[in-house]
């Protein structure tokens, strides 16, 4: 757990207002606003969020319950603000970072950028069975799930021991044709079959045990949930140091995809993968991460692989080796 310094709301949210202000808070409302979002308050959603976690002990810390809740999980928790969405779903997620500079200090300052779509795969997988089995064969559209794709996006920023206080924030509805060509790792992200096993030459999945302390619901009917899933995967990812590769003067370009799908097939389920790339590494060109819950929650137990795209030599390397 990294260290957290007490703060209050409205303090906090003037120091990162300020800080945006001096920092091209610009490229953020961009972000927010552009291909059809609009606007949300951030300050409100960060209140949402908070609202809706299990409260902080107040004998054991004086933080809000998103103190240590970083960026991705974050962003996954916008999407949660507004109900619990779709049981057939699909989620994409991509995250890139943006340092600028922030004067008096002359501290870089880093932004990180998220947008998490959310697709509900159930009318998908109804039309699949339709095709196989006949209509008559299939359980009405409403068994499979009804309501909109949407889409959030977030931009965060670490503030006085808090790893992503949201500094601005958008929302989207997809329209049917635009989720119906927008690609989830170069497949449809309304297919009704997994996008994540595809063709890569995946490690063996090997049983790892979990232990999350955070403040959201981690398994729900023996599954992982899409949070904790992003949690596992990606929780630990925040800046670090600049890099070069981006100035603070453009919305940066993603150097994470990830993908979270649950409940596709007859069984509940969840598998979620990620691709790192933008490594700057000479032998590895992206990393890819990939995870599995079978129902085994109440052991605590999910499944994992791995796999390297490298950046000489074959495009991957043999099922558990390295780049060379």
């Amino acid at each position: 757990m990294k260290r957290q310094i007490a703060y209050s709301l409205g303090f906090a949210a003037a120091i990162c207002c300020t800080l945006l202000a001096m920092a091209q808070n610009d490229i953020a409302q961009a972000y927010v606003t552009q291909n059809g979002f609009e606007a949300v308050d951030p300050d409100k959603l960060w209140k949402k969020i908070n609202a809706a976690l299990a409260p902080s002990d107040p004998d054991a810390t004086i933080f809000h319950p998103t103190a240590d809740i970083g960026p991705v999980p974050m962003a996954m928790l916008a999407v949660a603000s507004q109900g619990s969405g779709p049981d057939r779903v699909r989620y994409r997620i991509s995250y890139g970072i943006a340092w600028i500079d922030a004067p008096p200090s002359a501290a870089a300052l880093p932004l990180s950028f998220m947008e998490v779509q959310r697709f509900n795969v159930g009318p998908a997988i109804r039309e699949d069975l339709v095709q196989s089995l006949g209509a008559d064969a299939v359980a009405p559209i409403e068994e499979f799930g009804v309501g909109p794709h949407v889409a959030w996006r977030l931009v965060t920023q670490p503030v006085m021991g808090n790893r992503a206080i949201i500094s601005a924030a958008g929302y989207a509805e997809i329209s049917e044709d635009a989720a119906s060509a927008a690609l989830c790792f170069g497949r449809p992200c309304l297919s009704p079959n997994s996008v994540i096993e595809g063709d890569l030459p995946w490690s063996e999945m090997e049983e790892a045990p979990i232990s999350l302390d955070v403040p959201f619901a981690v398994s729900a009917n023996g599954v992982l949930t899409p949070f904790a899933a992003a949690e596992i995967l990606l929780g630990d990812v925040e800046p670090e140091g600049p890099d070069g590769t981006n100035d603070g003067a453009s919305i940066p370009e993603p150097v994470i995809e990830a993908v979270i799908e649950g409940n596709l097939g007859q069984d509940i389920g969840l598998e979620a993968a990620y691709r790192w790339g933008g490594l700057l590494d000479d032998s590895v060109a992206a990393i890819w991460e990939r995870l599995a819950s079978l129902g085994m929650m109440e052991d605590r137990i999910i499944y994992r692989a791995s796999t390297y795209e490298c950046a000489r030599g074959p495009d991957f390397p043999e099922p558990g080796q390295f780049c060379p």
